[in-house]
């Protein structure tokens, strides 16, 4: 085969990677609603927009699982506008696909070649399929705050790298300060920021870079201190997280997630210590993404180690990937084998995107919200009697009530910060006598212990509904005749 002929084959088989990818993409952003964590967590962003604590206190308020930073419930404020839950959740899963997206082809687009190598647009539209198809697929399916703070990162050290100016500087700063105001762990970013300007311009432009991040945190903080108060900020984004129990079988942890772990830890290290030469060399387009890798580890695995933790802890690895296949794509570049290269990696995006599709249940082929609907109805026919532990969006759409939810009440639990009987039931349907839950879904037990003796279970199209006979409202006391 020609040159040309294979050039032209690589470029059809890019195409057909990049419609893989982006199948992917849809299939995610339609299975986004049924991930019940998307709800408990999106309605953080409807009480930072009307006004109620995103942060309740030890005895007041609707107890949530928003244990993060309030950046994320501010990016996330365009969903507060949609018509019913459903809509919401579609917009926020909208926004959440997009700014990662949006940050990956960011990267792809403006990082710079390796010095002494070139990279064309095929090369950097291969780089993107491929940091797609190679994410954690989580990413796109649910809301997390490592999510936003992934993609600020990768947007500041972008910043960084391509405008080694006082201004961009300061802004690369201020996006490695907001992703700690996403996810209080997310230090890999502007660790990595300071010590890459100190190999770089020294120790006065590390030392430099460090006073920003020191005086935009601290007017970030002054901020968030007197939007929420002290002391709801140090409960929920200190207290709560560090009384989280670590795993009890971390063996298992780790070996549960070996797959994963392979990619996120194993292959960098390896390609790293490998490549070691042109890797940690000051002039390397890699240094940077590869002091963030290595920077936000620690933080990372303490985080995964904790109970609940998963690969989304480990943030290092989406940090390093899209300049990594950048460097790899450049390296190769002259490669008189480079049509065959280029071929190569599409048919890779494609086969992770089509196993990725094929692992699914079903491949969904518009959003998956007629449970919503079908939620909406049992409002109108339970009006302040029914709660949905797992997806308090209803009721706030519905009643325009914000009720605890059973993962924060679960998160409370484990934490020490067990909640008093008077605050439970402040938040908590006047007249509850129905405990709905997305019929499959898993629950941490909280909500069936409520029932009472005698309860009923009922299946309810996508729905299980848990129901027992309300209690009568209380005789009014005889009115006193005046005399």
């Amino acid at each position: 085969m020609t040159l040309p002929a294979r050039l032209t084959s690589a470029r059809w088989l890019g195409l057909l990677a990049a419609l893989a990818a982006a199948v992917w993409l849809w299939a995610c952003w339609c299975l986004f609603p049924v991930k019940v964590w998307n709800d408990v967590r999106l309605v953080s962003a409807f009480a930072l927009a009307r006004g109620v604590p995103l942060y309740p206190g030890e005895t007041s308020g609707a107890v949530g699982t928003w244990i993060y930073g309030p950046l994320p419930a501010l990016l996330l404020w365009p969903a507060t506008w949609a018509a019913n839950a459903a809509q919401a959740l579609l917009t926020a899963g909208a926004i959440n696909l997009l700014l990662t997206v949006g940050a990956i082809a960011a990267v792809c687009a403006a990082w710079p070649a390796p010095a002494g190598r070139t990279l064309r647009l095929a090369d950097r539209l291969l780089a993107a399929t491929l940091a797609i198809a190679l994410w954690p697929g989580a990413t796109f399916q649910y809301l997390q705050a490592d999510n936003f703070a992934v993609a600020l990162g990768l947007v500041g050290n972008l910043l960084l790298v391509r405008t080694p100016t006082n201004a961009g500087r300061w802004g690369a700063a201020a996006l490695a300060v907001a992703g700690l105001a996403c996810k209080q762990t997310s230090l890999g970013v502007a660790a990595a920021q300071i010590v890459w300007l100190g190999v770089v311009a020294g120790r006065g432009g590390a030392l430099r870079h460090l006073g920003r991040c020191a005086a935009l945190g601290l007017a970030g903080g002054a901020a968030m201190v007197g939007a929420f108060g002290w002391a709801r900020l140090r409960l929920n984004l200190f207290v709560l997280p560090s009384g989280l129990p670590w795993t009890d079988e971390p063996w298992h942890r780790l070996f549960g997630l070996a797959p994963e772990l392979s990619l996120h830890l194993l292959a960098p290290a390896l390609i790293l210590w490998f490549c070691r030469r042109a890797v940690w060399a000051r002039e390397s387009t890699l240094l940077l993404p590869s002091l963030a890798w290595l920077l936000a580890l620690p933080p990372g695995l303490l985080s995964l180690m904790k109970i609940g933790g998963t690969i989304n802890s480990l943030q290092g690895f989406t940090l390093w990937l899209p300049a990594a296949l950048l460097a790899g794509l450049a390296v190769v570049r002259d490669s008189r084998r480079m049509p065959w290269l280029l071929a190569s990696g599409a048919l890779v995006a494609t086969a992770i995107c089509g196993v990725r599709l094929a692992r699914l249940p079903e491949v969904p082929t518009r959003p998956l919200v007629d449970h919503y609907r079908q939620a909406e109805y049992l409002t109108r026919i339970f009006r302040g009697e029914i709660w949905f532990p797992w997806n308090p969006l209803v009721t706030v759409y519905g009643e325009n009530r914000f009720d605890h939810g059973e993962d924060g009440l679960y998160v409370r639990f484990l934490a020490g910060h067990a909640l008093t009987q008077d605050h439970a039931r402040a938040h908590l349907p006047p007249r509850m006598c129905v405990i709905a839950l997305p019929r499959g879904a898993a629950d941490w037990g909280i909500a069936l212990s409520l029932l009472p003796a005698g309860a009923q279970r009922t299946e309810f199209s996508l729905w299980t509904l848990y129901s027992w006979p309300p209690t009568p409202p209380a005789a009014a006391p005889p009115a006193t005749p005046r005399g």
